[in-house]
């Protein structure tokens, strides 16, 4: 080889390794040449705990849209409806229009309906969850099904768990339910039993509230139902795609043009491995810094302030 095309590729070697070094410092979002287009927010742990706004969050938001990036509230909780959401994040100061929020709640319905033409469906979970799928197919609440066999009110007896026997179901969706019951709970493992797919709006086993307290969450509900009918359930939240796939179906966005921001290992940054999304755990949830593993395809940060100030925005 020529002298000069040998020092060129000396030359050359060390400009990669150079580009290399400077690559590995930088965000993911600079690496692209360009802010994200997209900001995926997780709820419980990143947006607020309780009933309080996580401290930069409002500001967080405010910054974004001043940069021209638009910022998107996507949870697993499938109580709420998008008004529900909506108003919350008003009295919290969260800069979010209607459009800007997806959550299971929003997601049940149409994926139902699509992969489960004319089942018949139970559904465990909020009036607002029930209403939402009534949007797209005909569901039966186990509210409205306890209440037709006059079960209601009363305590459970021997004779109660004989009604739930066979109660030919082809789809059981468990939303998050604040007034689940042990028999709403037999029903939903006969009909598992008796042939009926089980769908979870999430597998989350917990929330995180004030004072550093967690609480059960519907990942708790759904394993119950299929540990005792010896099944694997499916769900429809974080980590599975679902969510994503619709984001990117109604805004047109790709998925190298978003940033995933959580406080979940095992479901919002599993979701963004999955999907190629580059994702940022922060430390305001139910994570803590002694609870992230050495090797973790996420930069971790302690709040979103800190992702404001590598995105210079």
């Amino acid at each position: 080889m020529p002298l000069r095309l040998q020092v060129f590729s000396l030359r050359e070697n060390s400009y990669c390794k150079l580009v290399d070094f400077v690559v590995n410092l930088l965000p993911s979002a600079i690496i692209a040449g360009m802010l994200p287009r997209l900001i995926l927010l997780d709820a419980d742990g990143v947006l607020w705990r309780g009933g309080q706004a996580i401290e930069h969050a409002p500001q967080f938001i405010r910054r974004a849209r001043a940069a021209g990036i638009r910022c998107l509230l996507i949870s697993n909780n499938a109580g709420p409806n998008r008004q529900a959401y909506l108003e919350r994040c008003q009295r919290l100061n969260l800069d979010f229009d209607p459009e800007d929020i997806y959550s299971v709640n929003y997601l049940a319905g149409p994926y139902v309906a699509r992969h489960y033409p004319e089942a018949k469906v139970l559904v465990l979970g909020s009036a607002m969850l029930v209403a939402e799928m009534r949007k797209s197919l005909p569901v039966t609440s186990a509210d409205e099904w306890v209440a037709s066999h006059q079960l209601d009110g009363r305590p459970t007896d021997p004779h109660d768990l004989r009604t739930v026997l066979n109660p030919g179901f082809d789809v059981v969706f468990i939303g998050i339910d604040a007034n689940v019951t042990y028999l709403k709970l037999c029903l939903a493992c006969a009909a598992v039993q008796d042939g009926a797919h089980l769908l979870g709006a999430n597998p989350d086993y917990s929330f995180p509230v004030e004072n550093h307290v967690v609480l059960p969450g519907n990942g708790s509900i759904v394993e119950l139902v299929a540990g005792v009918s010896g099944v694997e359930p499916a769900y429809l939240g974080k980590p599975a795609l679902h969510l994503l796939e619709q984001i990117e179906l109604e805004t047109g966005v790709k998925r190298h043009e978003m940033l995933m921001v959580g406080d979940r290992i095992e479901t919002d940054i599993k979701m963004a491995n999955d999907a190629g999304v580059p994702a940022y755990l922060v430390l305001t949830g139910v994570v803590s810094a002694t609870d992230v593993p050495a090797k973790l395809d996420a930069k971790v940060i302690d709040t979103l302030d800190d992702l404001a100030r590598e995105l210079g925005i």
